[in-house]
């Protein structure tokens, strides 16, 4: 009675009823790649949790940082495991965005009305890997303290500003009594608010826009409604995602500061090498020519062009990236049917190249142990990296172009038949019943 009363109290004012039928009515897509997006954004919700608890027993300041990590596992059997199930989600964040946007991009759900969203949605994985770097570089251990001075040294190449930026950061010379302050201060409040923020205006755009879907049916949206079949499903995938989480967290350990031990400017640990997110960005300092031109006499540092001119390229290009195609399929229309990867055997191929690059660049960021472990030079190494950068991803583009474009001709040459598609869909007597749909 007392539901009913405060129900219909809100939506005399609100309207609320309405809003709720209309939310619990949304048809939601039944395909399994449409949960990666929910992945992320459960281990999101995960990551705010823990950290919340973690900043209860985090000292940020240059004195403290490595005591108060250490003894949190040391004193506190339950804060270890909240460490590692706060560092497991960051890891697994980033992951399942590059595989949600990875979805996004082979099967061109970025096309009109979407290109805002996948704006969105890049903007989010630079805000989760900066969260991630932050987070990495707070425990002031001799790894990420390294990782932290190598960023110091990337923002230091930048012309006329650099040193301003990390002297403002640092607070006088690296490394400075408030750059742990402000690290923490950005880890904390600003990262997590600005992506809470992005998450709600993807979902808002999301609900707008309706969901993608890979069948074409000009007069309906095929899916499950939210309540309640969807509904189970999303948190039958909570449930998963959160399960996942504790067991990496309890059975593999991440970031064991320490064997680092606490981070002193002159000593670098080796193995060095950041979070698998990061690790391209590493491998292209260590690929990065040794070029140092000056501009009206004010030198230009080597890691400036792999650390700052790189990165913005490629920040540029996938955040350009819907207009970018375009150009290539001009027209107008308003796309809510999902194109198959085949179909569009050039895009395969500019992705696999991408992925390609990110992957050597990755392997090159550990060059070091696989010349230990391979007893070759590393210069060998570095030089085998810098041909395959290029030529490795371009190789493994034309390959996977060719790769779809035959596929795309073998499923022509077999006629409609071969990309019939079966819905299954209960019927009013409990059982279950076939239904064709043809693609578009």
């Amino acid at each position: 009675m007392i539901v009913r009363r405060v129900a219909g109290f809100f939506d005399e004012r609100l309207g609320s009823n309405a809003i709720l039928r209309t939310a619990l009515r949304k048809i939601y897509p039944d395909h399994w790649s449409f949960y990666l997006g929910e992945f992320a954004l459960y281990c999101f919700i995960v990551l705010v949790a823990t950290g919340v608890w973690l900043t209860f027993v985090y000292q940020p300041t240059t004195q403290d940082a490595y005591a108060s990590v250490v003894a949190l596992g040391r004193s506190r059997p339950i804060g270890y495991l909240m460490r590692q199930v706060h560092h497991w989600s960051a890891v697994v964040f980033v992951a399942a965005i590059i595989l949600h946007m990875g979805r996004i991009f082979f099967t061109a759900a970025y096309r009109k009305p979407r290109e805002i969203n996948w704006v969105v949605g890049v903007l989010m994985l630079v805000l989760a890997s900066l969260t991630g770097f932050t987070g990495y570089s707070l425990p002031n251990d001799a790894l990420s303290g390294t990782g932290l001075r190598i960023g110091m040294s990337v923002a230091q190449s930048i012309p006329f500003i650099g040193t301003w930026v990390s002297d403002l950061a640092n607070g006088g010379s690296y490394p400075g009594p408030f750059l742990l302050p402000h690290i923490y201060t950005i880890h904390v409040y600003f990262l997590p608010v600005a992506i809470g923020v992005l998450i709600a205006i993807h979902l808002g755009m999301l609900f707008l826009q309706k969901h993608t879907q890979f069948e074409h049916d000009g007069s309906k949206v095929i899916g499950r409604r939210f309540y309640p079949d969807y509904l189970l499903r999303t948190l039958a995938a909570f449930g998963a995602t959160i399960a996942a989480i504790l067991v990496l967290a309890s059975l593999v350990e991440i970031n064991p500061i320490e064997r680092y031990g606490e981070y002193q400017d002159w000593t670098v640990p080796n193995p060095a090498t950041p979070d698998w997110y990061a690790g391209w960005l590493d491998g292209a300092l260590r690929l990065g020519p040794a070029f140092e031109p000056r501009i009206f006499g004010h030198p230009i540092p080597a890691v400036f062009w792999p650390g700052v001119v790189l990165t913005l390229l490629a920040f540029v290009l996938v955040v350009a990236w819907p207009w970018i195609a375009a150009r290539f399929e001009p027209d107008d229309e308003l796309h809510d049917v999902l194109v198959p990867p085949s179909a569009a055997p050039w895009r395969v191929g500019i992705g696999a190249a991408f992925v390609t690059a990110g992957i050597v660049l990755t392997l090159a960021a550990s060059d070091d142990q696989q010349s230990r472990a391979l007893h070759v030079p590393v210069t060998a190494l570095v030089t085998l990296y810098r041909w395959a950068f290029p030529l490795g991803s371009l190789a493994v583009g034309v390959a996977a172009a060719s790769f779809a474009r035959q596929l795309r001709t073998r499923i022509d040459a077999a006629g409609p038949q071969a990309e019939r598609v079966v819905v299954i869909r209960r019927n009013e007597r409990g059982g279950f019943d076939e239904e064709a749909v043809k693609p578009a």
